[in-house]
């Protein structure tokens, strides 16, 4: 099953988060090779201050994200046929395809230096062509040139969301399915298998490595939760009801991004569960991912029809009661999602 939105999933499954895979959208074509966006999407100006921004900007500031040289995102998308893996600069330029095959590949990690890209193929399915809502997916690594692509770990079952810890040498990632699943962690050279937590799925890593933020469905309504680096000290972040999905650490430590289904938008919260804001207006905002410098959020959204990749400026958006506006990154009519917005290795 190819992945996309859980918005669109959930409403015909009840709540059944098809997180493993998610369908295509029916105006999905094939494209040519590797569009870029356009110079009237992104502009001058937009290259001149992404990632250049520091956490002392004014609300009022600029609201044109523009280039860090130093800084990459990397999507999926079916705009060649079939899900890849691609990457672009910070300002959605330079967009380029990263695997090549037959196969459905999605949910890109990239590493904490990024020279690698942690991902999930359903290559491993009997019958990957024609698996739909039920493909068998195993995890993969890549380098960021679209080299060296191999497996990680052979498993009895189907594997997904994977997470990078910040030392590079582990990975997380999980089994869920219907909003149930565990959390396992294993080397990044495939070695020593382990199960972190129990009932809980979506992980993501504080930049110092020593905590976990993730979804479980434990108590009723998807809430988030921590825990320690080992998965000791469980606790839970949220207390609404709602179903918070996706979460993502920011830089400093400080504050998770993550998505709320109800209302379809990204919110940031400190994580001592204090000074929740909303970040994004648009219509089917989620997976957030934080730029390096802390001052932007990559997400997806399918304001204008199809799945694209956009980014906000997250001090202006929690300033302005109507948000501020989004930075379209991608613009083709295949989808682009799952943005993990870090370091360009190159």
């Amino acid at each position: 099953m190819k992945k996309i939105s859980l918005f669109s999933l959930i409403s015909l499954l009840g709540i059944c988060v098809a997180c493993q895979g998610i369908e295509v959208p029916p105006s999905a074509t094939s494209t040519s090779p590797v569009s870029t966006a356009t110079s009237s999407t992104i502009g001058t100006a937009t290259r001149s201050a992404i990632g250049t921004a520091t956490s002392t900007v004014e609300p009022e500031a600029d609201n044109t994200p523009g280039t860090d040289p130093s800084s990459a995102i990397a999507f999926y998308s079916h705009r060649d046929g079939n899900l890849e893996i691609y990457l672009m600069d910070a300002d959605g330029s330079e967009q380029r395809r990263v695997t090549s095959n037959e196969y459905d590949d999605d949910s890109p990690a990239l590493s904490p230096d990024g020279s690698q890209i942690a991902f999930i193929s359903n290559r491993n399915d009997p019958n990957p062509g024609a698996c739909a809502h039920s493909c068998f997916y195993q995890l993969y690594i890549v380098n960021s040139d679209g080299s060296a692509e191999r497996g990680l770990i052979e498993t009895e079952f189907s594997t997904t969301h994977p997470d990078w810890h910040p030392d590079g040498t582990r990975i997380s990632f999980d089994t869920e399915s219907n909003l149930q699943g565990d959390i396992y962690v294993v080397n990044s050279d495939g070695s020593d298998l382990q199960l972190l937590i129990e009932n809980g799925f979506w992980a993501d890593w504080s930049p110092d490595g020593q905590q976990i933020v993730f979804a479980s469905q434990r108590e009723g309504s998807v809430e988030l939760y921590l825990a320690d680096a080992d998965g000791s000290n469980q606790r839970r972040l949220t207390q609404n009801g709602k179903m918070e999905y996706f979460p993502d650490w920011s830089p400093d430590g400080q504050r998770i991004a993550y998505t709320v289904l109800q209302d379809r938008a990204i919110y940031v919260i400190d994580v001592d569960g204090g000074n929740e804001g909303r970040v994004t207006r648009q219509p089917f905002a989620e997976n957030p991912s934080w730029s390096p410098d802390g001052n932007w959020i990559a997400y997806q959204s399918d304001d204008d029809g199809d799945f694209e990749i956009y980014a906000i400026n997250v001090a202006e958006a929690l300033a302005k009661q109507d948000g501020s506006t989004p930075i379209k990154l991608t613009d083709n009519h295949s989808g682009d999602l799952w943005p993990s917005w870090g370091l360009d290795y190159e």
